[in-house]
């Protein structure tokens, strides 16, 4: 948390909103779970029309179908979280994979170093793209060509692209911006994990 005396933002909590806002929180609870209705939507929510669109991206990316399977999407995520080096996403995304797309905790662990890791090829080419995005890295021709011998189309670039500009934008949002915000008083049940509350300030 900052300094005290600051006058940090205060985030619109579930059932402080209004009814747009409110409308988004419910559609997030019904289509991921109550616990991932965590406390970036709630700066997002205080205007709602970005709430809506920052979910919609979020929705289409990381929830319903797409040109790219899901679970590669929200490993891209974690992948853009440890590359940002915020210990509120990562466990967040750890805890999501974990509970939420019921991965096996030790190839969770994976994506901490993915480079090393016993992960197919197809897989860690898709992580350099993210890692490279999240960090303003230039791509190698190499790089770009590993995606295309991987099977993906222009669509799943796209797609690919997108989730680790979301991800990666998020993830520097809570890495330098988040202890401006009162997230320590975010309600419980919206957060994945009592792990996830410890880092909420940071």
């Amino acid at each position: 948390m900052s300094q005290p005396g600051f006058e940090v933002v205060r985030l619109v909590k579930p059932g402080e909103g209004s009814e747009e806002v409110e409308k988004v929180y419910a559609e997030i609870c019904r289509m991921k779970d109550p616990r991932w209705l965590g406390p970036l939507f709630g700066f997002f929510a205080h205007v709602p029309g970005l709430l809506k669109a920052w979910w919609e991206l979020q929705k289409q990316l990381e929830v319903v179908k797409g040109h790219v399977p899901r679970d590669l999407t929200n490993r891209i995520a974690m992948v853009c979280a440890v590359a940002s080096d915020c210990p509120r996403c990562v466990t967040f995304h750890k805890t999501d994979l974990i509970h939420r797309m019921e991965m096996d905790p030790e190839e969770v662990e994976k994506l901490h170093n993915f480079e090393n890791a016993d992960l197919p090829e197809a897989e860690k080419a898709v992580f350099r793209v993210a890692r490279k995005l999240t960090l303003n890295e230039q791509m190698t021709d190499a790089e770009f060509r590993a995606l295309r011998e991987a099977g993906y189309d222009d669509a799943a670039i796209v797609e690919i692209v997108s989730v680790a500009l979301l991800e990666g934008g998020f993830a520097r949002h809570a890495s330098v911006f988040a202890r401006f915000e009162d997230g320590m008083n975010w309600p419980a049940q919206h957060t994945p994990s009592a792990e996830y509350r410890s880092v909420i300030d940071r």
